[in-house]
């Protein structure tokens, strides 16, 4: 059985903290979480170089980067120039979540449906859409007050501001697992199995016909209407599915798959229903 070092890359404690303590393959839990943590060993970085060989000294085998922050900010990238398992989207892939434009265009390449764009509303509310903006408009006026907004704080982002209809389903979060070859998309309880693997090829798909080159978490939000999974936007970051459905669908704890993920053996994990 193999015995890993693990760090969980965090500004405060992870929630996961007693799934990975609890996994028979765990050696040694690392954390940068400035509270202490029973059982872990406590590490402080400046910069995600001086973290990469603070990783490779203590021959830490897998970093799971919590912070969605520092994933924005490409500790990915550093890793893995220091060859490194860090789960986490690299930054050009991270643009899914901060560039609308880039998004809706890689999106639509691959068939993944979007909430229409609206050119003239006739019902409300809508939303006001860019980069970086999310606005619910009840109104022409609010449209225009936001947009009018928008542009007195930056005028380049004003001009990628979008009307987007309002969908009245239920937003959920998909977590999914890219290994560089395969996609494992984690069960939902709200969401078909037949929705979701439809969706999960086609994320896939994109992420292989990209060229794609990581192994991280993609955390796809997702509102369901009228049999049809909408996707609303991305987020990064390690999370872990529903505990409970995770425990009754997956006989394998979490660092089992996270081995499989760096072996590119994801396709190798099943679900039961």
């Amino acid at each position: 059985m193999q015995s890993l070092n693990v760090l969980i890359v965090s500004s405060h404690k992870s929630k996961y903290l007693e799934q990975i303590k609890s996994s028979k393959y765990l050696n040694k839990l690392y954390v940068t979480s400035q509270e202490e943590v029973e059982d872990t060993i406590q590490l402080t970085f400046n910069t995600f170089k001086e973290l990469a060989q603070k990783c490779r000294t203590l021959e830490i085998d897998i970093v799971l980067a919590e912070e969605e922050k520092w994933i924005l900010e490409g500790i990915s990238n550093v890793m893995k120039q220091n060859h490194i398992n860090c789960f986490a989207a690299t930054s050009d892939w991270t643009n899914l979540s901060l560039s609308q434009n880039f998004a809706r265009k890689m999106l639509g390449k691959y068939g993944i449906n979007l909430p229409p764009i609206i050119t003239l509303p006739l019902e409300f509310p809508v939303l006001v859409k860019g980069d970086g903006i999310l606005k619910k408009a009840n109104s022409m006026q609010e449209i225009i007050s936001i947009k009018e907004k928008i542009y007195k704080t930056s005028g380049e982002i004003s001009k990628n501001i979008f009307l987007e209809e309002c969908l009245k389903g239920e937003k959920n979060k998909i977590i999914s697992l890219f290994d560089g070859k395969h996609l494992l998309t984690f069960p939902h309880e709200k969401i078909s199995a037949i929705l979701l693997k439809e969706y999960s090829d086609k994320l896939e798909k994109m992420l292989l016909n990209e060229k794609a080159n990581f192994i991280g978490f993609i955390n796809s939000e997702l509102i369901e209407e009228n049999g049809i999974l909408y996707n609303t936007g991305f987020s990064f970051g390690f999370y872990m599915p529903n505990l409970e459905l995770f425990q009754t669908t997956c006989p394998k704890d979490i660092l089992y798959i996270c081995l499989s993920a760096i072996y590119q053996k994801l396709n190798e994990i099943e679900f039961t229903d």
